[in-house]
């Protein structure tokens, strides 16, 4: 289950992306390389040293990474208690765990159906 983030602890450009960083599980160097920037750049951007970015770089971070620019460049949320997460396989993978039998084969007969109208 999905933490609910405060909206004061997301705030500032900062904390949203070490938010990004840390719910994605990789390094800033990391974050870094992905997008093209230096890592120094990201450590600005983290510590807070440096308060905005381009909406390039926003939108950037959202086909990089899936969270919304607009989210990443205001804070912006989508829904009351809802912050952007991307991780779509780990949440489906969360919804299968919880899936019965039934359930199960369903989803198993439509990946089944999806694969055989690849073939065609």
């Amino acid at each position: 289950m999905r933490k609910t983030i405060e909206p004061r602890e997301l705030e500032t450009l900062a904390s949203r992306i070490r938010w990004i960083i840390r719910e994605r599980q990789i390094k800033q160097v990391d974050f870094a390389r992905a997008l093209g920037v230096s890592a120094n750049y990201v450590y600005l951007l983290t510590s807070g040293r440096k308060t905005s970015i381009s909406e390039t770089l926003a939108r950037l971070i959202e086909s990089t990474y899936g969270y919304p620019a607009e989210w990443v460049l205001s804070g912006k949320r989508q829904g009351k208690d809802e912050v952007p997460y991307s991780d779509l396989k780990g949440d489906i993978i969360g919804k299968v765990k919880q899936m019965n039998n039934e359930e199960l084969r369903a989803v198993a007969a439509f990946v089944r159906s999806l694969h055989e109208s690849d073939r065609k």
